[in-house]
């Protein structure tokens, strides 16, 4: 593989940037506020604490794809040449994985196992690559991507609240209005996407960028805007991850399950019968 010496470049940089904001959360910063040790009770080790440790991924990723569109603008106005997202990822990917697992092993206390290391590399690399993804389509039709992006706004919802039906095991909802959620949540998106389908019915997109830009919304848009705008003055923490997923791994598989089946379901119900 032929790499220009200024593509080896920015993506040194680019990982770099990933790395400092893993060291500012886990060995600079005051970790007792980062991730709210002590807080009703949490510990560094528990369940929800450990979630929040992976959504540093998300909430890093986010801000990385940020800082990436700025950095793919700025190539254009200055007319360099164009970067492959995916080659910039994959020279990233091994070094930049090695790094978060040694920054979250060893920095600060108390040192964190290599399970709960390899988990927020692991959200760090999916949110990364969804995010790079996302910034390509911008740059090659910002028409195309600003519509696949407005579909999937609908099925945030039911990604974020489907997992309203755990609640009642843990006590904080009755099992009626949790289901009521859940559904509402449900159809409201359905809804959504067959408005959508029938308003820009001439440019559809495609249905994986529909579910793309769901993905990217809710779990590196929100994770991103709670920390810089709904967390506390002065108190800049990561929400868990139970925010946005749901404990139970199979009710998480089933709330992605149907963000793929409503999306493809809809695109080709309509492509057939409003073309």
């Amino acid at each position: 593989m032929k790499i220009r010496n200024y593509e080896f470049i920015v993506s040194v940089i680019i990982m770099l940037i990933p790395v400092g904001i893993y060291y500012y959360f886990f060995g600079y910063a005051d970790r007792r506020v980062v991730f709210l040790y002590d807080h009703l009770g949490f510990t560094p080790f528990d369940q929800i604490t450990a979630g929040r440790y992976w959504m540093a991924g998300f909430i890093t990723s986010g801000f990385l794809s940020v800082l990436y569109l700025i950095l793919q603008l700025a190539i254009r106005i200055l007319k360099l040449p164009v970067m492959s997202w995916k080659k910039v990822f994959t020279l990233m990917v091994i070094p930049l994985n090695t790094g978060i697992i040694i920054i979250v092993m060893t920095a600060g206390e108390p040192e964190l196992g290599l399970f709960i290391a390899i988990s927020s590399a692991l959200a760090l690399t999916a949110g990364i690559f969804l995010g790079f993804s996302l910034v390509d389509n911008l740059m090659t039709n910002v028409k195309s991507t600003s519509l696949f992006l407005l579909f999937g706004l609908g099925m945030v919802p039911s990604l974020i609240l489907f997992k309203a039906l755990e609640l009642p095991g843990k006590g904080i909802l009755a099992f009626n209005v949790s289901l009521l959620i859940a559904v509402i949540s449900v159809t409201a998106g359905l809804l959504w996407l067959l408005t959508c389908h029938w308003v820009f019915r001439k440019y559809r997109p495609k249905w994986p960028d529909v579910v793309k830009g769901a993905l990217v919304t809710a779990y590196l848009g929100l994770p991103v805007l709670h920390y810089l705008a709904a967390t506390p003055k002065g108190i800049p923490y990561i929400t868990s991850a139970d925010n946005f997923f749901a404990d139970n791994m199979i009710l998480r598989l089933i709330t992605w399950m149907l963000l793929f089946l409503f999306v493809f379901s809809t695109d080709k119900l309509m492509r057939r019968f409003m073309p």
